[in-house]
């Protein structure tokens, strides 16, 4: 799915949430996703390269939130129906203001179901979304991440992405395992570091993602020890922390209820301040936030997109 077929998917936020969308939002409006355990941002300042920005807006957990729900899983049903059942308890908890979309990742990237507050529909699609195919999200977490960016800047709610995937790095059509290239040469670099194409294809992404918006959290259903998945699974966290979001992994099937009420609580806990960006400023820079009596944890990275308006 190219990102003019994302495009339309805006026209799925209700028009309560569009309406707080500014007529012209300035240029360089950035995304801050940050967690606390004050009940209020008092004082709340905002800095970028150690220089004083503008807060635009400030919303808290009680406010609105867009979660989108992508699947990406095709292996043990034993652990998929686990991670179905947990999202389901999850999914049933979420306040009224909550608006959930849910998209399949494996064998091209498709919308299941456009952003509601209708649980039953949400619930359904992810008990019948197939297991199958091949592993999706290193191709689809840019395209994702650019709706949601998106969102944010059309109707500027908190909004997030959850991963559910069980990605094996040798399940992807692309082929990372960057095979010996002269099996006769011992010199062959190929030889030494196998998991160079992985870590190659991560760090785009993430450089990728530090110029978006949206948190991502990946909820990984199957840690596996190998050297090139290792390596996957260390992009699969650089990538998440590029944009203020957390890869978690389990290990046994009794971590995956666990995992995923965590990532739930993460995401529903968030705060989102907006920030404007001068001219002039770094096309990388640092952001500092800070407020009374607050301990804020915070992604403090940021990059610019290449093209102007964020």
């Amino acid at each position: 799915m190219t990102r003019r077929q994302l495009i339309p998917l805006l026209a799925a936020i209700p028009s309560t949430l569009r309406a707080a969308a500014t007529a012209a939002a300035p240029v360089h409006i950035r995304r801050v996703t940050a967690w606390t355990a004050a009940a209020e941002l008092k004082g709340l300042v905002a800095k970028a390269e150690a220089k004083d920005v503008r807060i635009v807006r400030i919303k808290s957990p009680q406010d609105g939130l867009i979660l989108l729900v992508v699947l990406d899983v095709t292996g043990d049903l034993t652990l998929i129906d686990a991670a179905r059942a947990a999202m389901a308890a999850e999914i049933a908890k979420l306040p009224a203001a909550v608006w959930l979309g849910v998209l399949r990742a494996q064998d091209g990237l498709r919308v299941l179901v456009d952003p509601t507050v209708d649980r039953e529909s949400v619930t359904s699609s992810i008990q019948q979304s197939p297991v199958t195919g091949r592993a999706g999200l290193l191709e689809t977490i840019e395209p994702v991440e650019y709706l949601a960016t998106r969102l944010i800047h059309k109707a500027p709610v908190r909004t997030a992405i959850l991963y559910v995937s069980d990605s094996n790095i040798y399940n992807y059509r692309e082929d990372y395992t960057n095979p010996v290239i002269n099996m006769s040469d011992s010199r062959d670099l190929s030889r030494r570091f196998p998991e160079a194409l992985i870590r190659e294809k991560t760090a785009k992404l993430t450089a990728t993602l530090a110029g978006t918006d949206a948190p991502v959290f990946i909820t990984h259903l199957a840690f596996l020890r190998d050297r090139l998945n290792d390596a996957y699974q260390t992009g699969l966290q650089q990538m998440a922390e590029a944009t203020g979001g957390q890869a978690m992994f389990c290990r046994t099937q009794a971590d995956i209820a666990i995992t995923i009420t965590q990532a739930f609580e993460k995401i529903r806990s968030m705060w989102a301040v907006d920030v404007e960006i001068p001219q002039g400023t770094p096309r990388n820079f640092t952001m500092h936030l800070s407020a009374d009596g607050a301990d804020l944890q915070y992604r403090t990275r940021f990059s610019m997109r290449a093209g102007g308006k964020e």
